[in-house]
């Protein structure tokens, strides 16, 4: 039975663990000309914590200003990420949301009717995953789609 994969989403939080993925979901989307959405979530506690600190400064940049200054290096490293591994024949669209990551992943997933997630894993282990979490797992565990997981590293 042929693959019918038409949507994807990959989720990239910018770090080395996340690269393999992204690269595989973009040779993946261009192999069976699927249409892919990049996320990248913005933790919630990052954007109260910048607000925060704004606040304390009492700076003449507005906290939301400041968060707004955020939100456009997230889409200028995004922007950067598409341009190193894409090809001009794929263009995803780039999502920048702010939220508790794996929820985030998971309901854009399902709002953008995705058949795949693709999403990189930091292979914590022991008490280091258990007192992090592992968003990849709960990703895998509670995604209305397929999920494909990729090691940070080839096993």
């Amino acid at each position: 039975m042929p693959v019918d994969i038409q949507t994807m989403l990959v989720a990239t939080d910018f770090s080395k663990a996340s690269a393999p993925a992204t690269a595989y979901a973009f040779s993946l989307a261009r192999a069976l000309n699927a249409r892919l959405y990049v996320i990248y979530v913005v933790p919630e506690d990052d954007v109260r914590m910048i607000t925060a600190i704004s606040r304390h400064l009492q700076s003449e940049v507005t906290p939301a200003a400041l968060v707004e200054t955020f939100y456009a290096e997230a889409d200028k490293r995004l922007a950067t990420l598409v341009q190193d591994v894409c090809a001009t024949d794929l263009v995803p669209e780039r999502l920048i949301v702010t939220g508790q990551p794996a929820t985030a992943i998971i309901s854009w997933a399902a709002a953008k009717q995705v058949q795949l997630i693709i999403i990189g894993t930091h292979g914590r282990h022991g008490v280091t995953r258990f007192m992090m979490g592992s968003v990849a797992e709960r990703v895998l565990r509670e995604a209305p789609c397929a999920v494909l997981v990729v090691p940070a590293t080839p096993q």
